[in-house]
C-alpha cells in the first residue's frame, strides 16, 4: 500500500508535511508515480497553485508594520491588566531567582508579553493565578499529568509516606513493590530509579558503555534526551556533531553520532561503525516532531542492534505510559535493551527510571546472588550515586500512579494490542480534538496542524518556527482561558471533561480569527508552493547504495516504510 498519487500531491502543494518528509515520500515511490506527482504540481504551479489548497503565511517579525505594532502595543495594555501581579513578580524577584526557561522563544518586539504566570492553586483539570484567573491546563506539566492536578490517590500516597517519615538510606517496603511493578507492566526485566529523566539517560548510556567497551553513541537529529554532556550534541550541515550550548566541550560530542531519523542511509552508517557503537539512543516519537513515526525503521534498527550486538535504548521519557501502559515500545512491538523514564510515574515528584535486561541493568549493583552458597556478584559494575534516588515521597508516588494503571487497565496492562483501557479513549478525546482543529485551520486556511500521538499534542506552525504569530496566538490562547507550555508540548489528562474539549476548541479558534482578522496571517508569496524541481532533483540526489541496502533492496525498504508508517497513522487518526 503506497499513498494515492493525488493525496500525496495535495500534501506536498498545501504544506501538511514539511520539505525532509515530502522527499522522503516522493523519493519512496517507484519512477513512474514520480512522474505523475511532478506533473500535478507542475500543473498547479502552471495555473498558479488553482485547484490546490493554498494556505496563508504566518507573519514574522520582519514582517511587522506600524498598524501591527500599534495592535501589538494595545495587546499589552490589556495583558497587563489581565495579569499584573504575575507581570510584577517577575520584575521583584528576577535579581535572585534564576529560570533557566525565562528567555525561551523570546522574541524582542514581544517581550513586554514574555513573563510566566505565577499560580496559586492547581485542581483536576484546571490551574488558578495569582490575579484570580482560572486556565484549563493543557500543558500537562510537561507530560508529567496524566490524571489531572491533586489527584486524590496520589496525595493519599504521599501523605501516608509523610506520615511514616522519609528515611533516606535503606529499603522499604513500596521500593520493592514498585520495581516489581514497573517490571510487570513495561516487561523489562529489572528496573531502576534515578533522581531525574535526565539521570536516567546518563546512567543508561554509561551501563552501554561498560557492557560493551565502546565509546560513540548514535542519537537522531530531532531528539531530545535531557542536557547531560553524554548526549548534548546536534549536527552540522556537513554533518559534524557539536555541542548543544556553550560549556559543552566538543570532546563530548565527538562520542555522539547524529543521524537523520527515519532515514534508511543511517542503518549504513549505523553498520560500518557498529564497532565503535557502544549503544544506539532513539525517541521512538520524537516529542517536537510527533507526526514522525517511522516504525519500519525502528524495526530494522531494533534487527541491525542485534545483529551487532549494540544495545538499543528507547527515551520513553514522553511516550512511557501515555499511548498504552508499555509505551511505544508496547504500541510498535518493538522491544528495547533498555529504556529510560520519567515524568508519569513520578506523579509529579522528581523522577527517572531505567528498566531494561539483566544483562545490562545487572551492571549496576552485580546481578542477583543468594547468602547461603559461594555465590557473589555475577556482573561487573559501573559507577551510579543519587542521594535521592529512591526518596520515599517519590516512590511512594510511583507507586500510586504505576497502580492507578494497572487497576485502571486490568488484564489491558499486559499488552498494548488492542488496548481497551483508559489511555484509550484519552487518545481518542486527544485525536477528536486534533481532528476539529485542523478543519478549522484547512478551512481558514491556517498555516497550523495539530499533530498527535496518544495524549500528546502539539501546534505545528507550518514553515515557521516561534514566529510572532505563533507567540501571539499563545498569549491569546492564555486570554481566552487556557494555558499551554511555552516549550509547545500539549496534554490531555483523564481530568479533562468533553466541556473542557470544547472550551479548548473554542478558545483555539477564538484566538486563531483575531490574528487572522488583525493581519497576522497574509496571502502567500506568488511562487510555487513546494518547489517541483526539488523534487524532481530529490531522485538524483539518493544516496549510493551500499553493499547493505542493495543487499536488503533500499526501495523495497523504503516504500515498506511508507506502507506501514501510512498504516499506523490512519489507524490512530493522524493522516488529515
Amino acid at each position: 500500500m503506497q499513498m494515492p498519487i493525488e493525496d500525496l500531491s495535495n500534501k506536498i502543494l498545501s504544506k501538511q508535511i514539511d520539505k525532509q518528509d515530502a522527499l522522503r515520500l516522493f523519493q519512496s515511490l517507484d519512477k513512474a508515480s514520480q512522474a505523475q506527482v511532478l506533473a500535478i504540481v507542475r500543473r498547479a504551479e502552471a495555473s498558479g497553485g488553482k485547484g490546490a489548497v493554498r494556505p496563508l503565511k504566518a507573519l514574522d517579525q520582519r514582517d511587522l508594520t506600524e498598524e501591527h505594532r500599534a495592535w501589538i502595543a494595545a495587546l499589552v495594555e490589556k495583558y497587563d491588566r489581565f495579569v499584573p501581579k504575575s507581570k510584577a513578580n517577575v520584575l521583584e524577584h528576577q535579581v535572585h531567582f534564576v529560570d533557566q526557561r525565562r528567555a525561551f522563544h523570546l522574541i524582542k518586539d514581544l517581550k513586554k508579553l514574555h513573563f510566566q504566570i505565577t499560580y496559586t492553586q492547581a485542581e483536576g483539570a484546571y490551574v488558578h493565578d495569582v490575579d484570580g484567573n482560572r486556565y484549563i491546563d493543557i500543558s500537562g506539566d510537561m507530560g508529567v499529568n496524566l490524571f489531572g492536578h491533586r489527584a486524590p490517590f496520589l496525595i493519599d500516597a504521599v501523605k501516608h509516606s509523610l506520615d511514616q517519615g522519609i528515611p533516606l538510606v535503606g529499603y522499604s517496603d513500596m521500593i520493592f513493590r514498585a520495581c516489581k511493578l514497573f517490571c510487570e507492566i513495561t516487561g523489562h526485566e529489572r528496573a531502576l530509579f534515578t533522581q531525574s529523566g535526565t539521570e536516567a539517560v546518563m546512567f543508561a548510556v554509561r551501563i552501554a558503555r561498560a557492557a560493551t567497551g565502546r565509546k560513540k553513541i548514535v542519537l537522531f537529529d530531532g531528539s531530545y534526551h535531557g542536557l547531560s554532556d553524554a548526549v548534548a550534541a546536534t549536527k552540522d550541515l556537513a554533518g559534524n556533531s557539536f555541542p548543544l550550548a556553550p560549556g559543552i566541550l566538543q570532546e563530548f560530542a565527538d562520542q555522539i553520532i547524529v543521524l537523520d531519523y527515519g532515514d534508511m542511509a543511517s542503518l549504513d552508517t549505523i553498520e560500518q561503525l557498529a564497532g565503535e557503537i557502544a549503544t544506539v539512543l532513539v525517541e521512538p516519537v520524537q516529542s517536537r516532531h510527533p507526526y514522525r513515526k517511522p516504525v519500519e525503521f525502528l524495526k530494522a534498527l531494533r534487527q541491525l542492534t542485534i545483529e551487532k550486538n549494540i544495545p538499543l535504548i528507547f527515551d520513553e521519557m514522553i511516550t512511557g505510559f501515555r499511548v498504552c501502559p508499555q509505551g511505544a515500545q508496547g504500541r510498535f512491538g518493538i522491544q528495547a535493551d533498555m529504556a529510560t523514564y520519567g515524568k508519569i510515574p513520578g506523579g509529579g515528584l522528581p523522577t527517572g527510571v531505567i528498566a531494561g535486561a539483566a544483562k545490562y541493568m545487572d551492571l549496576i549493583d552485580g546481578g542477583t546472588w543468594r547468602f547461603d552458597d559461594d555465590s557473589m556478584p555475577s556482573s561487573k559494575r559501573t559507577g551510579m550515586a543519587g542521594t535521592h534516588s529512591q526518596n520515599p515521597l517519590k516512590i511512594a508516588a510511583a507507586l500510586a500512579v504505576l497502580g492507578e494503571i494497572r487497576n485502571r487497565c486490568g488484564e489491558a496492562v499486559q499488552s498494548c494490542d488492542n488496548c481497551t483501557c483508559f489511555q484509550r479513549s484519552l487518545n481518542e478525546k486527544t485525536t477528536r480534538l486534533a481532528d476539529t482543529l485542523n478543519a478549522f485551520f484547512a478551512e481558514e486556511r491556517l498555516p497550523v496542524v495539530i499533530d498527535t500521538f496518544g495524549s500528546l499534542f502539539r501546534f505545528r506552525f507550518v514553515d515557521s518556527y516561534w514566529g510572532v504569530t505563533e507567540a501571539l496566538f499563545f498569549i491569546l490562547l492564555r486570554m481566552e482561558g487556557v494555558e499551554t507550555n511555552i516549550q509547545g508540548n500539549c496534554f490531555l489528562t483523564t481530568a479533562h471533561t468533553d466541556d473542557d474539549i470544547e472550551a479548548v476548541i473554542a478558545g483555539v479558534k477564538t484566538s486563531m480569527s483575531t490574528l487572522k482578522q488583525s493581519g497576522f496571517f497574509r496571502e502567500p508569496a506568488e511562487e510555487p508552493v513546494q518547489d517541483s524541481e526539488a523534487l524532481a532533483d530529490a531522485t538524483a540526489f539518493v544516496p549510493a547504495q551500499s553493499g547493505r541496502t542493495s543487499s536488503r533492496n533500499e526501495i523495497e525498504r523504503l516504500r515498506a516504510l511508507l506502507a506501514a508508517d501510512l498504516a499506523l497513522a490512519e489507524e490512530s487518526g493522524d493522516v488529515r
